[in-house]
Order: C-alpha cells, then sequence, then structure tokens
C-alpha cells in the first residue's frame, strides 16, 4: 500500500512538473549610470533594459545621434579606424538614428553588449539605464579585434596587463581605447600601467579561440541568472579562477538572505547539510581551479504566487565585480496534498489515563487533503485524476479553421459517478485510465463532509496554524466496527454511532523537538508541509481515546478546484 502511495506521488509530481512552464522571473532591478560626452562615447552597458526598444531606453538622452553596434558574426576586423569613417551599409555594424527608422538597423538595445554613442552639443549628458543584471557572456570571434566591455569594480578597476595575463588569447595582444576628446581610437602602448574603466568598451585582439570574460567567471545552470520560478529548489553556481594566483572570492546578497541557502559539506567537523546564505560569504579558489557552489531557496513564509528578487554580487578583490540576478517565485497552497499520519501516543481508559502515552511501535495510514482556490480545504477518502478534454470553436480570421476555446486539463474528484465524464489521464496496458489514490483509515467520507474548519481562512502552512474536521462514522456504516450480522448485541445501531473529531496543526518539529520531515529539507513549507497530528474517538469505548502523532504532506497537484 505504502509503495502504490509513493508511486502516485512521484507519478502525479512528474506530471505537474511537465506542465508546468518554467521561465525567468523577474529578479531587482537596478541601475547604470553612464556620462556621455559631446562626440564619440565607446560604452559597455551591463544591465538588461526593462525595454528594449532604442527610443524608451534613450529617452531624456539630449543631443542624441546615433548608437552603433558590432555585428561579430560578420566579417573580421583586421584593423581599427576613426569611428567618423562607419557608414550604416557595413554589414559589421547596426545603427540607431533617433527619428530616421529608414536608415536604422538596430531595433534593440540588448545588455551585455559594447556600443558606440555619437552625442551632439557641448555639455555631458548621463545616461541612465535600469533593468535587471546582465551575467557575463562573450561571443568572441577568433584571429579578430572584438569590441567588448567587462564587469569591473566601480572604483577599483584593473590594469589592461593584469586582467588579461593569464588568457592566452588576449595576453600581449593589441588593445584600442576610445579618445573622447579627439574621437579616435588610441593604442594602448603599456597595459601594465593603463587603467581600464567601468562601463568603457573597447577594441581588442583576438588570437585562436576564446571564452574569456575575465579573471573570474560565473557559470551557470540558466545562463542568465538564478532563476528559481515555482518548482526549482536549487541550482549548482561553479565560480572559476582562471589567474595564476590563488584567488579570494566574496558573494553577498542584497535581499533574501533568509529565504536563498547554500550547501555545507564539511567531513572535518561532520557537518552537511542546508545553510542559510550569510550576508557575506567568503571562498578561496587556487590558482587555475574551480569551486561549485550549491544554492537552493526555501519558500516558506513566502506570499503564493509572488516573485521576489535580488542579486547576488560576487567579487574577486582584483577589480571584478560581477551581479547574477536571483529570483523566487512563492508557492500557492491550493490543490492536492497526500501523505502519511504517523501514530506514536494512544490514551489508555482502562487505566483511567485521559492522556495519551508512547506506544510500542508507530502505526501509519494515509492522509489526503485537497486545498480550493477558494480556501476551502477537504479531508478526502479518495480523489481521482482524470481528463477534461478540450474544446474548439470556428477561427473568426478563417472560418474554415477551428482554434482552441478552452484547452485541455487535468481535473480531481472524489465521487466514482463522475468518472464516465472525462477521459483516463495514463496509459496501462494500452488502455487510458484515471489515477485513484486511495485513504482507507477514512472510508465513505464524501467531499461535503470533510469540509475543515481552518484557523487561517485556508491551507496556511505557518506553525500554529490548524484544521479540523468531526467525521461521523453511522451505525449502519458498512465499515463500522459494531456492525455484525450474527451477533444479537450487534442489532441496536442508535447505540454505535461513532464520532471522530481530527486535527491538524502545523509544525516544523515534533514535540521531541526534531524535524518533522526528519532531516531539514529545502521544500519544507511549500512541497512539504507538516505538524503534530491529534484525534478524538467518541463511541468506541464508554470513554474518550485520544491518539497523537505527526503528519507530512507532499504537493502532488496544482489542480485548484476539486470537481463535484
Amino acid at each position: 500500500m505504502k509503495g502504490y502511495l509513493k508511486n502516485a506521488i512521484i507519478t502525479l509530481g512528474v506530471v505537474l512538473l511537465l506542465l508546468s512552464t518554467t521561465k525567468p522571473s523577474k529578479a531587482e532591478t537596478v541601475t547604470q549610470s553612464i556620462t556621455l560626452n559631446p562626440g564619440w562615447n565607446a560604452v559597455f552597458l551591463e544591465v538588461q533594459p526593462e525595454s528594449t526598444a532604442p527610443a524608451e531606453v534613450f529617452a531624456g538622452v539630449t543631443g542624441l545621434q546615433s548608437v552603433w553596434t558590432w555585428n561579430p558574426r560578420t566579417s573580421t576586423v583586421e584593423f581599427i579606424q576613426d569611428p567618423d569613417t562607419l557608414v550604416p551599409e557595413q554589414p559589421q555594424w547596426m545603427v540607431y538614428y533617433p527619428g530616421e527608422p529608414i536608415l536604422s538597423n538596430l531595433y534593440a538595445i540588448q545588455g551585455e553588449r559594447p556600443y558606440l554613442i555619437k552625442l551632439g552639443g557641448t555639455e555631458n549628458v548621463t545616461w541612465t539605464v535600469a533593468g535587471e543584471p546582465a551575467v557575463p557572456q562573450i561571443d568572441w570571434k577568433a584571429n579578430s579585434f572584438n569590441f567588448v566591455g567587462f564587469h569591473l569594480a566601480p572604483g577599483e578597476e584593473p590594469l589592461f596587463g593584469d586582467f588579461f595575463s593569464s588568457s592566452l588569447a588576449h595576453n600581449g595582444q593589441e588593445i584600442y581605447i576610445l579618445n573622447h576628446a579627439s574621437g579616435n581610437w588610441e593604442k594602448v602602448t603599456n597595459p601594465a600601467t593603463t587603467k581600464m574603466l567601468r562601463g568603457e568598451a573597447f577594441w581588442i585582439y583576438c588570437k585562436g579561440s576564446s571564452e574569456f570574460t575575465g579573471p573570474l567567471s560565473v557559470q551557470l545552470e540558466q545562463k542568465s541568472g538564478l532563476y528559481y520560478g515555482k518548482t526549482l529548489s536549487e541550482q549548482d553556481v561553479i565560480l572559476r579562477n582562471h589567474s595564476a594566483a590563488q584567488k579570494s572570492v566574496t558573494l553577498s546578497l542584497s535581499a533574501l538572505n533568509n529565504t536563498v541557502y547554500y550547501w555545507v559539506f564539511d567531513p572535518a567537523n561532520e557537518v552537511a547539510g542546508w545553510t542559510v546564505f550569510p550576508l557575506s560569504l567568503d571562498l578561496t579558489i587556487p590558482a587555475g581551479e574551480s569551486q561549485k557552489l550549491r544554492l537552493g531557496v526555501k519558500r516558506a513564509g513566502l506570499a503564493g504566487d509572488t516573485v521576489y528578487g535580488a542579486n547576488m554580487t560576487v567579487t574577486d578583490a582584483a577589480g571584478m565585480q560581477i551581479l547574477v540576478p536571483v529570483s523566487v517565485t512563492g508557492i500557492i497552497y491550493s490543490g492536492l496534498w497526500v501523505g502519511d499520519a504517523t501514530i506514536t501516543k494512544v490514551s489508555q481508559p482502562a487505566n483511567d489515563a485521559d492522556t495519551p502515552v508512547k506506544t510500542g511501535s508507530e502505526f501509519s495510514f494515509r492522509l489526503i487533503v485537497h486545498a480550493e482556490d477558494s480556501g476551502t480545504v477537504r479531508l478526502l477518502s479518495q480523489v481521482i485524476q482524470m481528463w477534461q478534454e478540450g474544446t474548439w470553436k470556428p477561427d473568426p480570421n478563417d472560418l474554415g479553421k477551428l482554434i482552441v476555446d478552452e484547452p485541455g486539463h487535468f481535473v480531481l474528484f472524489a465521487d466514482d459517478s463522475l468518472i464516465s465524464s472525462y477521459s483516463g489521464a495514463a496509459m496501462r496496458d494500452g488502455q487510458l485510465v484515471g489515477r485513484r489514490i486511495s485513504a482507507p483509515a477514512f472510508p465513505n467520507l464524501t467531499a461535503a463532509q470533510g469540509v475543515m474548519d481552518s484557523s487561517a481562512g485556508g491551507l496556511n502552512p505557518s506553525n500554529g496554524n490548524t484544521l479540523s474536521v468531526v467525521v461521523t462514522l453511522a451505525a449502519n456504516a458498512p465499515t463500522n466496527p459494531f456492525r455484525h450480522l450474527y451477533h444479537p448485541d450487534h442489532k441496536l445501531p442508535e447505540q454505535y454511532q461513532l464520532s471522530r473529531t481530527i486535527t491538524l496543526t502545523f509544525r516544523d518539529k515534533d514535540p521531541e523537538g526534531r524535524p518533522i520531515t526528519g532531516v531539514p529539507t529545502l521544500g519544507w513549507g511549500s512541497s512539504e508541509i507538516g505538524g503534530i497530528y491529534k484525534e478524538d474517538i467518541t463511541g468506541l469505548h464508554r470513554d474518550p481515546l485520544h491518539i497523537e502523532g505527526t503528519f507530512l504532506l507532499h504537493k502532488a497537484s496544482n489542480v485548484g478546484t476539486l470537481t463535484q
């Protein structure tokens, strides 16, 4: 029976994951300000603008004449020229002229890109761009000059020579920076003494292939950030030291300090587990090596369907500063929850003991709880998952074509009479069938009878909140333990009705202080919830019986409506 439950939960969980669309959620917004001088400016944009339309990105920049960006997918650049000689017809450049859509072929301003900006007038202008941080990624063109920029710490920028010393493709190669006074490219004659500038773009030659983004690089499972969405619990971050010396790296979070965790494994001190991410985390990475960091999120306490964002700042005390966007979405508790109650204490009325005492062994039985989108919570004796076929309608633009009116979706119900109204949800022996999960400890409990009272007005697993329900077992119920076809004393049904008052109190630990899950997990409070189980039984003995234990539920489906 337990094996069937586990298989059912896993199957439903897989379906849920397949149906969920995990897409990047909005992280915390940052602002980059760049001072533009009259004439030509070579700038590097580190943030992804909220709107990519050039007219919106450069709104408020007075005197803007043109914006250029290099397209590395075209021909190689073998020499550097005066920016005034650039013309829109050259395929390696895309350009935006304000108010001149016919002459423009640059339609989007993207982060992690360098730009040449020409400004008219005689006064400096501050260009301010708000958006998510862009993670370092450079598409180097081999054996060519490349127009690039890097992520540098403001006020602590490194020297060109130190920055490129660890890269075989760039160390000792020609570098050109823009002279704002003359508007010409000038070769860096002494990289060992010339300082780089944050927000600056320049030309550097790439000899052969390269993936270099700096002496320190950050590699993510999702290239653009740490986006956890509604389903992901953990991701790996790889920090790589490309330099020839040991590197001290510091990571810090702008927010979510009580939501983001990292995995600690210290065999020397016998420490292993998830630890809340500190205000700052210091790491030491040997020369030429990397370190993997497991980062996870706990959604407990986060508002349902709300996106929480932060930025993780990674610095190396050698001039690099990389901002990694982080976001996580709070879980909605409506849906199907399946798990077990484990009884560890029972009262002994025969000994005049009203307080439950510890049992010699544990006893477990299944629990099924469904929370409606409306807030109604039910204890169920069974649940069936099936498929509602979608509906179609004529396309108003093409009457000979049908389009989806309502897409197909999974349904949950507890009444067997509804089975014929839906299609199967899984294949078994070549046939589509529904999925059924049963809780034998609560036989013949209808959806109406299982409605629970909630101290929080719905399913909210915060510590101290409760769910309760009174389950009545009629004397003539087939599962009433006093019902007997032969013994004459069992033919008085009015004397043998049973009543069970069930209370679920949400807690993260049992009365002995141990985690309900056995070990701390990231899913606690979101995909796993539980606490203290109590039940008072009357009618089975002349005195009420009291039982206690713990319960643990797992999210099995996001369907927030129980069809009736």
